[in-house]
């Protein structure tokens, strides 16, 4: 039987080594924000390159777009996974379970594959806007809605939709199966009707799996790069695209200032989610899942 201790003793050395290189290369990333980076002569501790990138307007209007594409597609994700999940719960039977095990899906598929798969289907050169020309119903290509690379980044919120509504699905099931019924059934025998057994009853016990998840989906919105990069629109470049260019330049004079970028990206993002932990312990609910 596989103890306490023999599962610590078993974990330790993966453990050891990640946090070694990740505390490692965190440390190195600070150092190199403060101006330290001797391979350029520069070894004056300084916070002007944190300065420097808070006095930017173009990154501080890149980083409120990114906050706000992120905020608008981890909630979208979280309100679709809560409707269909709902859904699920009350599908009993074959349908039900099959409804299940088809949301799992797209969470074990990369973010590659959805990439490839809009831009095959929905770029204006896919293979939809052929069949529907092919059909009569599109006098060209060029009429087809711009979904991808477009200025409104249509084709990366689709792609996070793709990937984060399963996602919530699946965590807010394994709570929803486990609650009790009896809950609802004392709602319903004093009068509440099912809005408000949902408001009052069900969604304080969920909350914490929710926002959760909701956590998880906004920091990977927030920092992630290959997404934006391959499917979003060069003239209204989201953050992690942004601090990328700066890093593909070569000039390592500005080393310091792009670690400082990528600093402030994760602070933004750590401060982001430690809020919504905050707000979320003062929700009903966020103490002991509603029954508190």
């Amino acid at each position: 039987m596989l103890t306490k201790k023999k599962l610590i003793l078993l974990l330790s050395p993966f453990t050891i080594f990640f946090c070694f290189v990740f505390v490692s290369a965190f440390i190195k990333s600070i150092v190199t924000s403060l101006g330290y980076y001797p391979l350029m002569g520069l070894k004056t501790l300084t916070f002007k390159y944190y300065m420097t990138a808070l006095q930017d307007k173009t990154f501080l209007t890149t980083s409120l777009r990114t906050f706000c594409f992120a905020l608008l597609s981890a909630g979208l994700a979280c309100l679709g996974g809560l409707a269909l999940a709902l859904v699920l719960q009350r599908s009993t039977g074959p349908v039900g379970r099959f409804g299940f095990k088809l949301a799992q899906l797209p969470v074990m598929l990369p973010h590659i594959f959805v990439i490839l798969a809009l831009l095959q289907l929905l770029s204006q050169t896919g293979l939809v806007p052929s069949l529907l020309v092919h059909l009569g119903w599109l006098k060209g290509p060029q009429h087809f809605p711009l979904l991808v690379n477009d200025p409104l980044q249509i084709g990366i919120i689709l792609t996070y939709l793709w990937k984060e509504i399963p996602f919530v699905i699946v965590s807010l099931m394994l709570v929803l199966r486990s609650l009790d019924r009896r809950y609802s059934a004392v709602g319903q025998n004093l009068g509440a009707s099912k809005l408000q057994i949902f408001w009052h009853i069900s969604l304080p016990m969920i909350q914490p799996a929710l926002l959760n998840a909701f956590i998880i989906n906004f920091s990977f919105n927030f920092g992630a790069y290959e997404v934006p990069y391959l499917l979003g629109n060069p003239r209204r470049e989201l953050l992690p695209v942004y601090i990328y260019d700066f890093y593909v330049q070569g000039d390592l004079t500005q080393m310091p200032l792009i670690m400082s970028l990528n600093i402030l990206l994760s602070l933004f993002a750590v401060l982001c989610a430690g809020a919504v932990l905050y707000l979320s312990r003062r929700l009903p609910g966020g103490h002991l899942g509603g029954l508190k």
